[in-house]
């Protein structure tokens, strides 16, 4: 415990290079949020991961931004609209809770 205390006391947080590290990701990073409403619009969970791989290798091959090919690309937007979309690249949807998180770990 005094050795956590200690590390989060000394903690050096840096919030742009934070946000410049999930952009280096080209949206990826939402890509679990996005299989996750393939399926809640009734896709298999085998066939959701197949369309979000397919467009991540994409996106590794450098063609685009994975937000921006899932907007082009037809077969997502059979089940997602624009709007659907723009809702899982929100950070703070990951955000919401934070003040909770917090009282529950540090009881304040």
């Amino acid at each position: 415990l005094k050795k956590f205390i200690n590390l989060i006391s000394n903690l050096n947080v840096y919030p742009e290079r934070m946000k410049e590290n999930l952009e280096k990701t080209k949206g990826l990073i939402f890509s679990q949020k996005i299989m996750l409403e393939l399926t809640k619009k009734g896709l298999s969970r085998e066939e959701a991961y197949r369309i979000v791989q397919g467009i991540s290798m994409r996106v590794w091959q450098g063609q685009a931004e994975f937000k921006e090919l899932l907007l082009e690309d037809p077969e997502i937007n059979q089940y997602l609209t624009k709007s659907e979309i723009e809702e899982c690249f929100d950070y703070q949807t990951y955000l919401k809770n934070i003040d909770l998180i917090f009282i529950r770990v540090f009881g304040q």
